[in-house]
């Protein structure tokens, strides 16, 4: 079936882009301290050419160019003027640029009086300083604006790959430069028609039914994050268009509706901007705290598998000459952004179980081989997972992972079992070494255990997934798996 049929909005290939929205405002802030360096050699050179017909050391003029541009960089940060918005429109902004020099300017003559050396530096050299630096910085400016908005309409510049989701008016009142100011890169768009039958505020059916394609499509595209542009006025459908779409670990942020964005764009005061936006789910880890988690996976794994490579071979014969079947079982779980994967295991069993009602294992189960019940008690069934990690569909540290079909039972009778996905299942995890593992009879074990996920996502960082890998290797000394 084609989704992008059925879900009415126009998705587009991927870029072969060279340039990130993020890398602009260091890039303009590069550019404007080379501005203002190169106004303050220039004044010199000038100066001492057509006033005094000879050249001297340019050190001086080039410590007072770093400290202006350093000073300039700091107060157009703080004033705002590196968002992305000020960058692809400056021309609004000429203002504050021109008060942001003065400024700076003014900062380093009170910086040479009260260090008693303002005499060793030509008030000429200065003046002429400041007139290229008026004139060149703002003309800067508006060649950074030029070449950005430029890049972007090419796609040489791509911004954060979103599906924008949101009301049908509300999404045909945004044009193109809109999205632009965004920094969003839109790869899908889905328009929700309204219209429920009640008339009670809450979404139709066929709005939901949206929603999750929505959701597909982020999978499929790869996308960042999601783009809700509603009505602010409609807090019920928003507030439910917020949980149906917590099954995906991406952020979610809120943009202003068409009314919000009139009353913003009269504004006159700095700040916050008609394309600002409010982040209502944020990311369970950071970019940078996934890199961590994810080198401190490879690292710990691969030294692993290293150092348990020669007991491999034993334990792959003797499985063999146990029982008849495979010495690795295979089986579908459903890992990180509710993807399925397969997950490697020793086979302990008589059994391959992977589809249809799959009946976890108990004390005393008579499909456990008798290889199978030493490999269970000393966990090192579990050992293959190494691989997984590796490959990574799985974590060291984390929730751990269900058989689809127990996935899609729990799903139905647990509130939030959903947002276990929101990271990487791991070999082992917070609820693991707390006792919570093994058969769950009763749904309130499987509530316990999804309760101390959800901690650990919460609550997530090095020390404790480090922790919890200590732990793991205590409990392990128990044998009291099966």
């Amino acid at each position: 079936m084609d989704i992008a049929r059925q879900s009415s909005y126009a998705a587009r290939a991927p870029r072969n882009v060279s340039l990130s929205y993020q890398a602009l405002p260091p890039i303009a802030a590069a550019l404007d301290s080379g501005v203002i360096v190169f106004a303050s050699l220039a004044g010199e050179i000038c100066y001492q050419y057509y006033a005094k017909n000879e050249f001297a050391s340019l050190d001086g003029a080039l410590g007072i160019g770093l400290i202006s541009a350093a000073l300039f960089v700091l107060s157009a940060r703080m004033g705002g003027l590196y968002r992305l918005q000020a960058l692809l429109a400056p021309v609004p902004n000429l203002t504050r640029i021109a008060v942001t020099l003065t400024v700076s300017q003014l900062a380093v003559m009170c910086i040479l009086f009260l260090l008693k050396i303002g005499a060793e530096y030509s008030r000429g050299a200065m003046i002429v300083f400041a007139a290229f630096a008026f004139s060149l910085a703002p003309t800067g400016r508006l060649l950074v604006g030029a070449a950005a908005r430029s890049g972007v309409r090419r796609g040489a510049v791509k911004g954060r790959r979103v599906v924008t989701l949101g009301d049908a008016v509300e999404l045909e009142s945004l044009g193109e430069f809109d999205f632009l100011q965004f920094g969003n890169d839109e790869i899908a768009r889905i328009a929700l028609r309204g219209g429920s039958s009640a008339n009670d505020g809450r979404l139709s059916e066929r709005d939901r039914a949206r929603i999750a394609q929505a959701i597909e499509a982020s999978r499929q595209l790869q996308a960042l994050e999601f783009a809700l542009i509603m009505p602010w006025s409609r807090d019920k459908e928003v507030s439910e268009v917020c949980s149906l779409l917590r099954v995906s670990p991406l952020p979610v942020r809120l943009y202003p509706d068409e009314k919000i964005r009139g009353i913003l764009r009269r504004q006159k005061e700095r700040g916050l901007g008609h394309h600002f936006s409010v982040t209502i789910q944020r990311e369970p880890l950071s970019r940078n705290e996934r890199a961590l988690k994810r080198a401190l996976d490879v690292v710990v794994a691969v030294a692993a598998l290293l150092a348990l490579a020669p007991i491999f071979p034993l334990i792959l014969m003797a499985i063999k000459l146990d029982s008849p079947g495979p010495v690795i079982f295979r089986q579908r779980r459903c890992g990180f952004d509710n993807r399925e994967f397969v997950m490697f295991k020793f086979r302990t069993m008589t059994v391959l179980e992977d589809s249809g009602p799959i009946v976890q294992a108990k004390r005393a189960d008579d499909r456990v081989t008798r290889v199978g019940k030493i490999l269970r008690r000393t966990s090192i069934d579990e050992l293959p997972q190494l691989l997984n990690v590796i490959r990574g569909d799985m974590s060291l540290v984390g929730p751990r992972p269900h058989a689809i079909a127990h996935d899609d039972e729990y799903k139905a009778r647990i509130d939030n079992y959903a947002l276990r996905h929101h990271v990487k299942p791991g070999l082992t995890g917070a609820a693991q070494v707390e006792g919570l593992r093994g058969e769950t009879r009763r749904l309130s074990q499987m509530e316990q255990r999804v309760e101390r996920d959800l901690w650990y996502i919460n609550n997530w960082s090095l020390t404790l997934d480090l922790k919890i890998m200590v732990m793991t290797c205590v409990a392990l000394l128990r044998f009291d798996a099966y």
